[in-house]
């Protein structure tokens, strides 16, 4: 078991300014059990901007400032890809929980490495992947568990994100393209939906003047013969969704990876539009991070060490083929 906190709040920290902390911070305040207690920058004035926007009381300079601030239990790691394991380590060195953004490593031996540190440390880990928490994926799997789609064969992704303005994404060493960059919001939901390993997988893509993948298109195979298929594209609009076919009907999940409706067709003619509105479809992650950590958990028991080394090695395989 990990330290188990008893306190009303778990105190979070952050480590970068990057834009999606805005609504990581509107989930943790929305959750019960957590507070947003300091953020950082390598930019003081950066780190105090963002501060004051945020309404954030303390701010640093470095991140080592943060990391070593005994009011912090939790860090939470939004930085540049290839800044995820060097960043993950140290806090763990330092003493503090960490979820780490997708992908949490470049490597599934880098990936190995920081769980099998956290659990030397006895601290919590996770890779942030929201989809797999939202009330919309957990209704998904209960309509399939319960065989209202009947027998599953093909799930089929698609992630339209034209006109990516991140510098650092038109770079490769810094785990820059659409795969690193969205891939294992694909992985982890399809393997979530299946509760089972890849057997066979490939990928192609269309490589950018920078060197790094503008658009991959791939695909997978799992244990039982479910077929998935998976297109990212910075290079046009087009829909974005999730569909989960089965012998009786399609399920499909509109920007599934922070849905807030579903739609379930079966074949015979039944139509069905399911809702779960959120403001910050972050807050389900978070309530099972406080809830893992409060019970002394070191790893989520959705988000498993299993799944973020086999997402590791299946998008590290799949890049040798660029």
């Amino acid at each position: 078991m990990g330290k188990e906190h008893r306190m009303d709040k778990l105190r979070y920290g952050i480590l970068g300014t990057a834009r999606i902390i805005d609504r990581f911070v509107g989930a943790v305040r929305e959750s019960e059990f957590g507070e947003i207690t300091a953020i950082a920058s390598r930019d003081m004035e950066k780190a105090r901007l963002r501060a004051e926007k945020l309404a954030i009381k303390k701010y640093y300079g470095s991140y080592e400032d943060l990391l070593n601030d005994s009011e912090i239990d939790i860090v939470y790691i939004p930085t540049i890809n290839h800044m995820h394991y060097a960043n993950a380590k140290e806090a763990l060195l330092l003493g503090k929980h960490v979820v780490c953004e997708k992908p949490m490593t470049l490597t599934k031996k880098d990936t190995e490495e920081l769980f099998r540190l956290a659990a030397e440390k006895h601290l919590f880990l996770m890779e942030a992947q929201k989809s797999v928490f939202l009330p919309i994926t957990r209704e998904a799997m209960e309509i399939i568990g319960a065989g209202k789609i009947g027998k599953l064969h093909l799930l089929d992704y698609t992630i339209s994100i034209p006109k990516i303005r991140f510098k650092w994404f038109y770079d490769k060493a810094s785990g820059g393209g659409t795969l690193l960059g969205s891939g294992s919001y694909i992985l982890s939901h399809a393997r979530e939906m299946l509760h089972e390993d890849f057997v066979a997988y490939n990928a192609l893509a269309t490589i950018g003047k920078t060197g790094v993948d503008t658009q991959c298109t791939f695909h997978l195979k799992s244990k039982s013969g479910v077929l998935v298929s998976g297109r990212i594209t910075t290079l046009l609009k087009t829909k974005s969704e999730a569909r989960i076919y089965g012998e009786r009907g399609c399920i499909t999940i509109k920007d599934f990876w922070k849905a807030r409706t579903m739609t379930l067709d079966l074949y015979e003619g039944e139509r069905r539009i399911l809702e779960f509105p959120a403001e910050y479809e972050m807050v389900y992650e978070v309530n099972h991070i406080n809830d893992c950590i409060r019970k002394g958990l070191l790893i989520s028991p959705i988000m498993d060490r299993e799944t973020s080394v086999t997402i590791a090695e299946v998008v590290e395989n799949m890049m040798k083929s660029f």
